[in-house]
């Protein structure tokens, strides 16, 4: 059942089932069933490394943009620019 739970969240590419799925990691009462968890729990490493490298390309692209809106806006006056 863990390990079609674990298939299932893998396909569906879903972090958060994955996630919870790891935290409630059955014992296993075969070695084929082990085996098959180790595979599994391998490309379950690799879509979550893959996830956190895409996440970091978006937030240097966000970085990117924000530093690029602050070079075009013009600064705003001093509140201590006092004219009379």
């Amino acid at each position: 059942m863990w390990l079609t739970k674990l298939k299932t969240a893998l396909v569906l590419e879903d972090i958060e089932t994955l996630s919870s799925l790891l935290d409630e990691m059955p014992q296993f009462e075969t070695i084929e069933q082990m085996e098959e968890a180790s595979y599994l729990l391998i490309q379950t490493k690799t879509l979550i490394e893959k996830n956190k490298l895409h996440t970091a390309q978006i937030l240097q692209q966000l970085k990117n943009n924000l530093n690029f809106l602050k070079s075009t806006q013009t600064e705003a006056p001093s509140s201590l620019n006092l004219k009379f």
